[in-house]
């Protein structure tokens, strides 16, 4: 517009201001397609009396969105994607990542320990979470939108949980990219007497807390706050940059810096960093699910009330025991009881029904707050001799979806053969074996 009201049209160069002005036009038209138009109001916090501005969101979003393209665009086309944001809050990131790259599925973790979301995850558990005003933002979005692919993971991470599910998944990240955008003081100061118990100083501690989150992706995008957070850290290495690269060379691998790709001023400089592994790290292990329990708020647990906390899932560990999956609820309830099954979230003699607006399931299938992985039903029974090489080329061949439609089936079935033999147990007289047990 400038160069329009500016220009006298006599000058040779009335021809490239034009050009430049499209240019311009179509570039904005661009950035516009890349944002999904979501509410101010729902989705900025207060630290403070303070809103954190809109145009920092909406910024870092522009400055990230191309360098994620690129990275997902590079990413094997044999498996899954996935993306985690780490601390969502709200969902704002997340919500965006989904709708721009259905390929993916994006898990927010949200633990409301900080100041965007309260503290309720400090002393509340999952219910606790998901019933603050940021996480009902991202759910309600979530169906809003019908984003399939967006999960919220409601749960705490401490330097205790994150080492633990590092040594768990040994060396492998959980995803492609990770988002790590002004949380990471929050996760240091919820974990400092850990570092104390583990013989760690506040500055070690946070360095290996960095070190650890860096080992579970082969990217990330990362905004440190200023002081007064991280005090130790800074009081070391004196700034956000120098901090991240301590925790770097602590991981015992080479990362490529790039940035700051966005700088806002909010109680101190905060700049946002692209941090990639230089060497290839392993593919995402899709058939392990990291996160215990997830959810998109059409789950029939969040339809309780307060006073009916939903039923705690363990999540089975496919990879320590090739034992059938016992689908007995704690306290001797089992499917004879009819009732509602946490672990596959539906009625016993329903059997799995796929979700038909989920296609392919991304990463994996999604049922009332756990994710049916194909590699926990797969593992469910009992080992088997070697099977034919025509069996393999045929699994090699077959679709996604087919594949997850036959493990359903599969898992149907077993269920109306449990079902139908405790019916003829009880109809001969013979109580079943839960029951005898008992």
């Amino acid at each position: 517009q400038t160069w329009s009201s500016q220009c006298s049209g006599s000058c040779d160069s009335t021809r490239f201001c034009q050009s430049a002005l499209r240019l311009a036009v179509q570039c904005q038209m661009a950035i516009k397609e890349t944002i999904l138009e979501l509410p101010e109001h729902e989705f900025t916090y207060l630290a403070g009396k303070a809103d954190r501005p809109w145009h920092h969101f909406t910024g870092r979003w522009q400055a990230i969105e191309p360098i994620l393209a690129d990275h997902l665009g590079a990413c094997s086309k044999d498996r899954p994607l996935r993306v985690v944001d780490l601390g969502s809050c709200s969902g704002y990131f997340a919500l965006q990542v989904a709708s721009r790259h259905p390929e993916a599925d994006v898990v927010g973790i949200e633990g409301s320990v900080g100041i965007g979301n309260g503290t309720a995850g400090v002393q509340g558990g999952t219910q606790q979470i998901l019933s603050t005003e940021a996480a009902q933002t991202h759910l309600r979005w979530i169906q809003r939108l019908k984003l399939t692919n967006c999960f919220i993971a409601p749960e705490v991470w401490d330097y205790n949980s994150i080492l633990e599910l590092v040594n768990k998944v040994d060396g492998r990240p959980i995803c492609d990219a990770m988002f790590m955008l002004s949380v990471v003081h929050h996760i240091d100061n919820v974990s400092a007497q850990q570092y104390a118990r583990a013989g760690l100083s506040r500055v070690d501690g946070g360095l290996q807390l960095l070190a650890k989150l860096l080992s579970l992706a082969p990217r990330h995008f990362v905004e440190l706050p200023n002081e007064p957070w991280l005090e130790a850290l800074y009081a070391k290495f004196g700034t956000a940059r120098a901090i991240l690269q301590a925790a770097a060379d602590v991981s015992g691998r080479r990362w490529n810096f790039k940035g700051p790709i966005y700088s806002a001023e909010w109680f101190g400089q905060r700049d946002t960093w692209v941090i990639e592994a230089e060497e290839p790290m392993l593919d995402v292990d899709i058939q392990y699910c990291p996160f215990p329990l997830l959810f998109r708020g059409n789950e029939e647990e969040l339809t309780q009330s307060p006073a009916e906390p939903p039923v705690a899932v363990k999540v089975h560990d496919a990879y320590n025991s090739f034992q059938p999956l016992d689908m007995r609820l704690e306290g001797g309830g089992g499917a004879s009881d009819f009732g509602y099954n946490p672990i596959m979230g539906n009625r016993p003699l329903g059997g799995i029904l796929a979700d038909q607006e989920l296609g392919m399931a991304a990463a994996n299938q999604h049922f009332a707050g756990t994710l049916l992985d194909p590699g926990l039903l797969a593992m469910s029974e009992l080992q088997h001799g070697p099977v034919s090489d025509k069996v393999g080329l045929a699994l090699k061949s077959a679709s996604s979806a087919l594949l997850l439609a036959h493990l359903a089936l599969r898992e149907a079935m077993n269920e109306a053969k449990d079902v139908l033999s405790e019916v003829r147990d009880l109809k001969f007289g013979e109580l079943p074996a839960a029951a005898s047990q008992a």
